[in-house]
């Protein structure tokens, strides 16, 4: 079976997102060489979707190779540093919404990233 677009657009990619300098947001998708820019993160989703299809399309057509992504089995468990300043501030507010810094960050993702 040769692998067509539908194939390679329904593999698990991973996409990024960081906050750009300039406002807005830089995207990116992991293992491959494309990247988009939004003025918020619905934008940077859209334009990093068709990066990636026009990536696709564009290596299917010329007859090039296609990286698969890597599946990373997630444990849930994840270590982070962060400045000490930081750090204290993270402490102070679990301590006043009476949680854990682990729920306080677990929960500041989700809001941001869903």
């Amino acid at each position: 079976m040769e692998k067509d677009f539908n194939y390679y657009i329904n593999l698990n990619w991973e996409f990024k997102f960081d906050k750009a300098e300039e406002g807005g947001f830089n995207a990116r998708v992991n293992g491959l060489p494309c990247f988009a820019y939004g003025k918020n993160l619905k934008e940077a989703a859209e334009n990093i979707q068709e990066a990636l299809e026009l990536y696709i399309e564009d290596s299917i057509e010329e007859k090039l190779p296609i990286p698969e992504p890597v599946s990373e089995e997630c444990t849930g468990r994840l270590s982070l540093r962060v400045a000490k300043k930081t750090h204290f501030k993270l402490v102070k507010l679990s301590k006043e919404e009476d949680v854990s810094v682990s729920h306080l960050i677990n929960d500041a993702i989700i809001k941001m990233y869903g």
